[in-house]
């Protein structure tokens, strides 16, 4: 039997860390200090929209990460990272930072901590197949671009129960 969950992080820095990651069969939101955990599942309609999306106009991030002007920086991808087979979900969806290209590969640093993989941490770099990305996003002037699975996310969360850090992170979106 196929698994049909998957989980994704997400990790954007402001002034201080804020973290966002899902996982699970349908939506459920914990609290915690430093982090909002949402349950996503991958059949989600608008999820599934979001990451075509982001393969489709991945076009528009390279060319923004390669003529980068003043203001612009934060550049990030999502990425699907297939799971150990042991886990509870088929794959988790984490940020990249730091991308570079070189030698015919692009490259980046784990930007979020892994729930289900072992094999890599935050921090680590690691080399990146564009056909697994499921978001992207950059900052313009402390404006978010793209990032559409965050903002769509953080839309989930009823709106008397989002902290502070969550309504400013939704105010940043272009």
């Amino acid at each position: 039997m196929a698994k049909p969950l998957f989980v994704c992080n997400a990790l954007f820095v402001l002034a201080a860390a804020f973290f966002v990651s899902c996982s699970g069969p349908s939506v459920l939101f914990r609290r915690a200090t430093r982090a909002t955990i949402i349950h996503v599942d991958e059949s989600d309609g608008e999820i599934l929209r979001i990451a075509e999306n982001a393969r489709n106009t991945l076009h528009i991030f390279f060319r923004y990460l390669n003529m980068a002007e003043t203001g612009e920086d934060n550049f990030s991808v999502k990425y699907a990272f297939p799971v150990d087979a042991n886990a509870k979900v088929s794959a988790e969806q984490i940020w990249i930072g730091n991308i570079t290209f070189r030698n015919g590969r692009y490259y980046g640093t784990i930007a979020s901590t892994p729930i289900y993989l072992t094999s890599i941490r935050r921090g680590d770099s690691v080399n990146f197949n564009v056909d697994l990305i499921t978001d992207w996003m950059f900052t313009r002037n402390g404006r978010i671009i793209g990032g559409h699975s965050i903002r769509y996310l953080l839309g989930q969360i009823p709106e008397d129960e989002r902290s502070d850090s969550q309504w400013a992170m939704l105010q940043m979106f272009e």
